[in-house]
């Protein structure tokens, strides 16, 4: 009786480990790795060297972000802004026209005043396909924000970090617009009934401690696509 029930154990143990196993590997919150300026131009350049354009064909609509001249401006953390840098329509679209309102709402948390210039400090946009396929980087459809440096109607310039605690309240706000916005004009349900968590991920993953993840997911008549992540 105690061999068969250590048998059931260890058959039940095994499985558990196997499910448990198998979540982590499709896990919403696997961190893609953003290529830096010089790996994102290698990456350009051996695909079309070696005519490997499947890397390159892209899902959805691109374009770019001239970071040093668009009206919301950046630059990849550490270098100067580029003159321009791929984006997808959509997260050019959504940047453009919802990232300066949920930037406001993170200001009116802190009293910060009226929004006047949007800078973005960033850790990239793209992401390898051929390593994180179902990655939104793998599709430019995420960018990995490190800081807003704000001027307001008064023309006090601030740097909102996000790494740390001190600016928390203004970045709950944000991730709870920014979720809204999704909800409202991405017809995204909000992720695991949480709607600050809703395209994006922050402080409560591990992998994401420097910089918060902050996409635009591919969801579908009100629900998510079946093969991207979700955030």
């Amino acid at each position: 009786m105690t061999t068969v029930l250590k048998k059931k154990t260890s058959f039940f143990t095994a499985v558990m480990l196997a499910f448990f196993s198998l979540s982590s590997a499709y896990s919403d919150e696997d961190h893609a790795h953003t290529l830096t300026p010089e790996e994102e131009e290698r990456f350009y350049d051996q695909a079309y060297q070696k005519g490997d354009f499947e890397i390159l064909n892209f899902r959805f609509e691109q374009t770019h972000w001239r970071e040093c001249t668009d009206e919301v401006t950046g630059n990849y953390s550490g270098y100067n802004c580029a003159n321009r840098r791929g984006i997808s329509v959509i997260l050019k679209d959504f940047m453009d026209n919802h990232m300066g309102s949920c930037v406001q709402a993170g200001l009116d948390e802190v009293d910060g005043g009226i929004l006047e210039d949007l800078h973005i400090i960033h850790d990239g946009i793209l992401g390898d396909r051929r390593h994180s396929p179902k990655s939104m980087h793998a599709e430019n459809r995420a960018i990995d924000i490190r800081a807003f440096r704000v001027t307001n109607n008064e023309g006090m310039t601030k740097t909102y970090t996000y790494k740390g605690t001190t600016n928390r309240t203004f970045y709950k706000a944000f991730r709870k617009c920014w979720g809204q916005a999704n909800k409202v004009y991405n017809n995204c349900p909000s992720y695991q009934g949480n709607i600050s968590r809703t395209g994006s991920i922050g402080w409560e993953d591990k992998s994401h401690q420097n910089h918060m993840h902050t996409s635009v997911p591919y969801c579908v008549n009100g629900s998510y696509g079946s093969y991207y992540y979700r955030r």
